[in-house]
């Protein structure tokens, strides 16, 4: 087959980005012929290993236009010919494919994956009929958890080309990675350490994880990975509480895994999730997670993890605290997590997607 994957951005710190190189990894191992358009250029991305495997990165970026721009539909025209199968992820590139499809004789089949249980276009009500249009153009969309497809069953009626496939990591790599010193990253050694990767957006929640330390002994610190822009005012909380010293802020790493893996919990307070990579990697490396009750992580964490309600640092601080100070509950939570993530693996992923390409070349 030949397959076209179309993205905003393939920045390594985007969750479907990582899902991108995923699934050209895979499809490019399984004999496919596999090319990347991105939109616009974020770095640091995913260019080099994508490239040594034989997958081509177009980048439509022009400095002069935003993303936004009509340009990239008559780009996209003409480069949408040459596939079998387009496989697009996130807006604006969602409209973009679906529009390049209707105004061009393309015979490809169109694949959307919908990687969020929530975006800000559901709260416009005058989108609405635009949004359906849209959606409704592509051959097969895939809700990426349970509660994603039910919310696009809800919103556009989709029924027939409506899949649902979870979004997956690669165990082995998770297992394999090594876990970096706590030294390094500003943690003393003997300190419990919790962590969180996510970007510092709406949809994410890390103010309640700050809030969470002041009900916590000195003894346990707090590390972020991610950026975004709600990272200073996040900051200006941490100081306001008198929780600097121990709210560390690390940035955009490359090695988030590893440091994943020197935690000793590993939270995720969101507003709302598709299914969350860095939750899954966490329970990839045995450890016990603590997850807000949300849509996208309710489902995976649920009966594996612990769950603590939206904005509820004390209910957050409770649940961390009996971990602490409860080995054996320690131990059990972190097992169960750990086989949960066997549930959730990048090549059951791929696969998957992959016999849905073939029922539409049929």
């Amino acid at each position: 087959m030949k397959i076209l994957h179309v993205i905003h951005q393939l920045w390594r710190g985007n969750g479907a980005a990582r899902v991108v190189r995923d699934l050209a990894a895979y499809q490019i191992a399984q004999g496919n012929s596999v090319s990347i358009v991105s939109l616009s250029l974020f770095a640091p991305t995913f260019d080099q290993e994508l490239e040594a495997l034989g997958c081509e990165v177009i980048y439509l970026e022009n400095r002069r236009y935003s993303c936004y721009h009509p340009k990239f539909f008559f780009r996209l025209r003409k480069i949408i010919k040459e596939y079998e199968i387009v496989h697009v992820h996130l807006f604006p590139a969602l409209y973009w494919v679906a529009l390049a499809k209707l105004f061009s004789s393309a015979s490809c089949k169109l694949v959307l994956t919908e990687h969020s249980s929530f975006n800000n276009r559901q709260s416009i009500k005058l989108l609405n009929p635009l949004e359906r249009f849209i959606y409704t153009r592509y051959d097969a969309v895939i809700g990426v958890s349970d509660d994603v497809s039910r919310m696009l069953r809800s919103r556009f009626g989709l029924k027939e080309r409506l899949y649902t496939i979870n979004n997956g990591v690669g165990i082995e790599e998770v297992r394999s990675a090594p876990v970096v010193r706590r030294e390094s990253l500003g943690v003393p050694k003997e300190a419990v350490l919790i962590v969180q990767v996510a970007k510092f957006y709406e949809g994410k929640d890390q103010k309640t994880v700050i809030r969470m330390l002041t009900q916590l002994p000195d003894s346990f610190y707090l590390f972020f990975v991610g950026e975004g822009s709600l990272l200073e005012e996040d900051k200006a909380l941490a100081r306001s509480l008198g929780m600097s010293d121990r709210v560390i802020f690390g940035g955009f790493r490359n090695d988030a895994v590893s440091i994943l893996k020197a935690a000793d919990i590993v939270v995720m307070s969101s507003r709302f999730e598709g299914l969350c990579l860095s939750v899954l990697e966490a329970m990839a490396a045995g450890k016990p997670v603590v997850a807000s009750n949300v849509e996208g992580l309710s489902q995976v964490v649920e009966g594996a993890g612990l769950l603590f309600e939206l904005h509820d640092e004390k209910g957050l601080a409770a649940h961390v605290k009996r971990l602490m100070e409860d080995r054996s509950f320690y131990e059990s939570v972190a097992e169960r997590c750990r086989q949960r993530s066997l549930c959730f693996s990048s090549d059951t992923m791929a696969e998957s997607y992959q016999q849905v390409y073939k029922e539409l070349l049929k």
